[in-house]
């Protein structure tokens, strides 16, 4: 077979790949306008289907959750690990299950699961001790005497309350957890949702993405993100310690920045009316706020025009995990 074709199309074709032309032709390349090849109508269809997709992954996921609790018997102990023991609030040993007044409790080697009424779990690491205060219609009220909890909540904001030594962790609808020596010293981490401590006429907000200490003595301290510098730690940290230091202020002021506006807003109410105006000089050079939320407001402390600020800053406080996460964590719950 000549091959002279191959390089020439102009020279004479051999006899085989003429034959072989005649049956490719079918399959050459068409020239097509650029219009023609936009994606059709039913690509974009499925694209739009995934938000769907994952809407029912969702609603899959919180039905089975529900199923679960629904079949499950309040206030059970379940021992993951080792060989956690319940006690009722006359001190016997209890068959597993907590009543009121009573405790269960880790030890080094062993973790459990709390089946908390029908409202959700909370998990004991090792060395932790968690009584039963209240399980009412009104509210269920667990203490933490010490140690780890990771609670996992679906229930009507503030129905679901836990005591420490130094604060009152307000369930908002959540997932969190929590840490307390028998002291009060600990931390709060935020996953999903919002938990507020209180302690006295303290409030703190803590919104998934975010951490706060709690303080022997001191209560609830201040928020920050747990993606926060080692600066910003360590800056929190000394003003929790000694809010009324001068110095400590001044390092907390040094080490925030866009992403640690819920620590100056909850600082602008910690700080003595005559360090108000750096605060808010610091969190307006970040943020300006809205038109009525003036100077003259946030000096007198007015609650009103701190709301109206915290609505605009309150997006870039939250950080959850994305949809597919939340209904992996639903169903493994």
């Amino acid at each position: 077979m000549a091959d002279d074709y191959l390089w020439d199309p102009a020279a004479e074709p051999d006899a085989e790949v003429a034959r072989l032309e005649a049956l490719l032709r079918p399959a050459a390349y068409a020239p097509v306008p650029l219009r023609a090849m936009e994606v059709p109508p039913v690509s974009r269809g499925r694209r739009a289907r995934w938000p769907l997709l994952a809407a029912a992954t969702l609603v899959a996921a919180a039905g089975i959750t529900l199923a679960r609790r629904e079949g499950a018997t309040p206030w059970a102990i379940d021992a993951e690990r080792g060989a956690p023991v319940v006690h009722t609030a006359t001190g016997a040993v209890s068959a597993g299950r907590l009543t009121r007044g009573g405790v269960v409790e880790t030890d080094a080697r062993s973790t459990a699961t709390l089946t908390v009424g029908r409202i959700g779990s909370a998990r004991l690491e090792p060395g932790s001790r968690l009584r039963l205060v209240g399980d009412g219609a009104s509210e269920h009220r667990l203490q933490l005497e010490r140690g780890t909890i990771h609670a996992s909540i679906d229930a009507p904001p503030r129905y679901f309350l836990v005591q420490t030594a130094s604060a009152l962790a307000v369930d908002l609808g959540c997932e969190y957890t929590l840490t307390t020596d028998e002291r009060g010293n600990g931390t709060l981490t935020v996953e999903e949702g919002e938990v507020e401590l209180q302690q006295g006429t303290v409030r703190t907000a803590v919104l998934a993405g975010n951490s706060a200490g709690l303080r022997a003595g001191r209560g609830p301290g201040l928020p920050f993100p747990v993606t926060a510098s080692q600066a910003l730690r360590r800056a929190v940290d000394a003003y929790d310690i000694a809010p009324a230091d001068p110095a400590a202020l001044v390092a907390l002021l040094t080490a925030t920045d866009a992403r640690s506006t819920i620590t100056l807003w909850h600082l602008l109410q910690r700080v003595a009316p005559a360090e108000r105006e750096r605060v808010f000089l610091r969190l307006a050079s970040i943020v300006p706020p809205p038109a009525s939320v003036t100077r003259e407001r946030v000096m007198r402390g007015e609650s009103g025009a701190l709301q109206r600020w915290r609505t605009d800053l309150e997006p870039s406080w939250i950080t959850e995990p994305p949809a597919w996460r939340r209904a992996w964590l639903a169903v493994r719950r």
